[in-house]
Parts: C-alpha cells; sequence; structure tokens
C-alpha cells in the first residue's frame, strides 16, 4: 500500500466501473475506496468487488479526502459528473502503467487511458475524456471534454474532436479531420471528410445516416 495514494472513488456501478477498478489496482498512485451510485439507491446496500457503493447526495463528508473518476462509457455522463462536483469532489484520472502519453501532450482531470493507449505528440486530451482499450491519438491532436473513444479507435494527427463525441470500436479518422460536437462515428468506420455537430456516421468511407443527435 501506498501511503501518498489518492483515495479514489468511481462514479459508477456498472459493467465498465469495474473495468476501471481493475486498471486502479495496477496504478501505484490510486488507491480504491468505493463506488458511487446516482440511479438506484438500493445498489448502495451491496459491495462491488468488495468495495462499499455510497449514494451521490451522501458524497460530501468524502470529498476533502477522496478523489474521483467517472466510468460510465455514455457521454451523457456529465450530469453524474456535475452531481459529484457540486458535492465539492475533486477529479483526477487514471492512467493505466503500458498508457504512454508523450511529454508533450497534456490531459485534463477526470480521464480514464486504458492498457495499450497511446497518445503522440503535441496533443490535448480535454477533461473527462475515455480511452478505451489500444486508442492511438496522433500528433497535433485536440479532443475535447467528455468524449469517449471506444478500444481500437486509431485518431491521426492535426484532428479536433469536438467535445461529447463517441468514437466506436475500431474506427478510423484520418488526419486533419474535425468531428463536431455531440457527434457519434460508428464502429468500424473511416472518417476521410469533415463531419458537423450531432450527427451519426458510419461506412467506409463513413457518411452520415442520422442527425439531430446528442452523443451516446
Amino acid at each position: 500500500m501506498n501511503s501518498s495514494a489518492r483515495h479514489l472513488l468511481i462514479l459508477g456501478t456498472r459493467g465498465y466501473a469495474r473495468e476501471t477498478a481493475d486498471l486502479v489496482s495496477e496504478i501505484r498512485d490510486l488507491e480504491l475506496k468505493g463506488f458511487v451510485e446516482n440511479l438506484e439507491p438500493d445498489r448502495c446496500a451491496t459491495l462491488i468487488e468488495g468495495f462499499p457503493v455510497y449514494w451521490i447526495d451522501e458524497l460530501a463528508p468524502l470529498c476533502a479526502t477522496h478523489w474521483g473518476v467517472c466510468s460510465l462509457s455514455t457521454t451523457k455522463r456529465s450530469t453524474f459528473i456535475q452531481q459529484a462536483a457540486s458535492q465539492g469532489l475533486r477529479f483526477t484520472s487514471v492512467l493505466h502503467p503500458t498508457a504512454r502519453v508523450s511529454t508533450r501532450s497534456n490531459v485534463g482531470e477526470g480521464c480514464i487511458l486504458a492498457p495499450g493507449v497511446h497518445v503522440a505528440s503535441h496533443s490535448n486530451i480535454g477533461c473527462h475524456v475515455i480511452l478505451n482499450r489500444g486508442v492511438l491519438i496522433g500528433h497535433d491532436t485536440e479532443i475535447g471534454d467528455i468524449c469517449t473513444l471506444g478500444p481500437g479507435a486509431n485518431v491521426a494527427g492535426f484532428c479536433r474532436i469536438g467535445a461529447g463525441s463517441h468514437i466506436g470500436i475500431g474506427a478510423v479518422v484520418v488526419d486533419r479531420i474535425s468531428i463536431g460536437s455531440g457527434s457519434v462515428v460508428a464502429a468500424g468506420a473511416v472518417v476521410t471528410r469533415d463531419v458537423p455537430e450531432r450527427v451519426m456516421v458510419a461506412g467506409a468511407p463513413a457518411v452520415i445516416i442520422r442527425s439531430d443527435i446528442e452523443g451516446l
């Protein structure tokens, strides 16, 4: 046990929260202390992975000594984050030891970087971003707040991914592409042209298949 480790609360109690707990078990500077629920109070009566589950409205007494990370894969996790922040919870990022972030790049608070993630130089990852297993981010690329990139997604250099966007499993975004806020790139899509806000694209090359959406 590392006495200087940050005490961590994971916002979320479903499958991806358990996966995040597994990542945390391999990070020396973080020590898991429990989970947080905001939808079903009855879940607080059980343990997850041997750790307690706290109800969101009872979080305030822990906020001075604990940090949080939101482990909901949906880009609609912003509500949960705002609830915890209003209680006074601070956020930290979870970076697995096998994730590589260039020293010339930045990662905002509350992010999750899973095993095999690679962030090249001069890129900026916003706050509360999830980069799942094996995600590749090219150089000089901007990833907005509360984005989710699925396993194996590959975003090339000089790209701009707007806040609240979702990039599906194995999707490819070629260099110098912009994706608008709140848009969804379907699994396996190949994005070769700019994507406007709040649309879903799919296929290779990717085309718009839905409009007027709000993330995933």
